[in-house]
């Protein structure tokens, strides 16, 4: 067994030996700091490790939140669908929450709770961007027109409007219009209205009637 003692020395001596001069001061700090180097990959293999591990997880409860979440809108109806979102919403996922909110706050819409509603698009506001934000604002503003709140629906409307695509131009000036009215705002109805009937929409007599009764008070 003692034998075998000087054989790591021997080795390195061999391997330095056999090295280029320039390699030299690399080649004696990496056996100096052996130790350390092979401390520092191991950490590095722990938190990759770590990492995976939470990424595993993550799926994991994501898929559990999304089964959830379908569950409960195909078993449940009503208030007792809303009651249930709601329960949801306090211990859900980050990357589920929007849809849950989002179908908190078409539930809510369909029971007529506005003001419950407003407060669901508003959190969806402050979780989204791009169009799922544009579309949680939209939702924002029904919810304040239908509760009586034109002047703040308007309001949003109007911005909306300024930034929308040609993609949501039709349900825009159908919500600005219906804001507009709610308001009291009949210049900014018949505005809407009229911006409605250049479009090619299914409800064209509607819009037109909309007009006519708005040009004639």
């Amino acid at each position: 067994m003692a034998a075998t003692n000087p054989v790591q020395p021997d080795v390195l001596t061999d391997i330095e030996a056999r090295t280029p001069e320039s390699l030299h001061p690399i080649l004696e700090a990496a056996f100096t700091y052996r130790k350390q180097l092979i401390t520092a990959v191991c950490v590095i293999l722990a938190i990759t490790v770590a990492y995976a591990g939470y990424k595993a997880y993550s799926a994991r409860a994501e898929s559990s939140a999304q089964a959830r979440l379908g569950e409960i809108m195909v078993s449940s109806t009503g208030a007792d669908c809303l009651a249930k979102l709601d329960a949801m919403l306090g211990d859900v996922t980050d990357s589920v929450r929007p849809a849950v909110t989002l179908e908190a706050a078409q539930t809510a819409m369909g029971l007529g709770d506005y003001a419950k509603a407003g407060g669901y698009w508003e959190s969806l506001v402050g979780m989204t961007q791009g169009e799922m934000q544009f579309v949680a604002r939209m939702g924002r503003a029904k919810a304040m027109a239908l509760a009586g709140n034109g002047a703040e629906a308007l309001k949003e409307m109007k911005e909306l409007a300024g930034t929308a695509s040609a993609a949501y131009t039709v349900p825009v000036y159908r919500q600005l219009a219906l804001a507009a009215e709610t308001a009291g705002d009949k210049a900014e109805a018949l505005a809407a209205y009229k911006k409605l009937d250049g479009e090619d929409i299914g409800d064209k007599p509607y819009v037109e009637y909309k007009i006519s009764q708005l040009e004639s008070n």
